[in-house]
């Protein structure tokens, strides 16, 4: 006995698959053959004077796009250097320095000097050691990288406020932070290194609107700005009748230090409580 399968069911579907088909392609080559108003809103561009252009050649269009992303990092970078410091000589541990942390020490010397004599010129406190630690005879080496930056922008700061338009009546630069706040977006690498300093300033509020001002100059002292994190003013002024207006400012600034692209790929960020970088 031969066995004939049966392959009228097969046939059908494939026939029913093809038909399906031809109708599916033939809707679809009437809708790319007809344009539809593109001929007549093309004429109307041109009538109007506006150009009609092919498609756009890759090349160029990769060239333009590349050329686009390197003016904007230099924009960035412009924008940062406006913004951020670095840490220059004299406040870099020497190549080769044996005894970085008294290396150190004869720099805060040198600066408690300078500052020690716009002081005195101007007949305001002097407040000896500036913030830093002098209990200790000498920092530990491995310090001194991070107490030379804080020196650099402690002369910076005690440089402002002892040139105010009338001289101050005293002063006193408190070290809060023992190494750097490291911030960033949420979610993103960190982003800079947050160098905090407070000043504590008694003065009039003049030169205390002076000395605010003046934080954010770029020409002079280093060419870069200290950022201010917050800012309280209070008086001792018990009598509206009282005519010296003596005021005392507390004002926490920052050093902001951008990190560069290897740094962020490889600095741990430290969520600060509160930072500029990471609000």
């Amino acid at each position: 006995m031969i066995l004939k399968p049966d392959i009228r069911t097969p046939v059908l579907k494939a026939w029913g698959v093809f038909a399906a088909t031809l109708v599916v392609t033939g809707c679809l080559l009437a809708w790319l053959l007809n344009p539809g108003d593109l001929p007549e809103r093309m004429a109307t561009a041109e009538r109007a004077g506006k150009s009609v252009s092919g498609p756009v050649d890759l090349a160029q269009h990769i060239a333009e796009a590349r050329a686009a992303n390197a003016h904007l990092a230099t924009t960035i970078e412009t924008l940062k250097k406006g913004v951020g410091f670095t840490v220059v000589p004299p406040y870099l541990v020497p190549a080769g320095e044996r005894q970085p942390g008294q290396y150190f020490n004869d720099q805060l010397l040198a600066v408690q000097d300078r500052l020690r004599a716009l002081a005195q010129e101007r007949s305001v406190t002097y407040q000896r050691g500036l913030g830093f630690d002098i209990k200790a005879a000498v920092p530990k080496n491995e310090d001194a990288p991070y107490l030379l930056t804080m020196l650099q922008l402690t002369e910076k700061l005690g440089t402002i406020i002892l040139k105010t338009p009338t001289p101050i009546l005293k002063f006193a630069i408190k070290q809060p932070e023992k190494a750097a706040v490291v911030t960033g977006p949420a979610n993103r690498p960190p982003l800079l290194k947050e160098y905090p300093l407070t000043l504590e300033v008694r003065a009039g509020l003049t030169d205390i609107l002076w000395i605010l001002h003046r934080l954010a100059h770029t020409e002079d002292l280093g060419g870069y700005p200290l950022t201010v994190r917050s800012f309280t003013l209070t008086s001792a002024n018990a009598d509206p009748k009282d005519e010296i207006q003596q005021l005392d400012a507390v004002i926490e600034v920052a050093g902001l230090q951008f990190l560069s692209d290897t740094e962020r790929t490889t600095t741990p960020a430290r969520p600060p409580t509160r930072g500029l970088g990471g609000r």
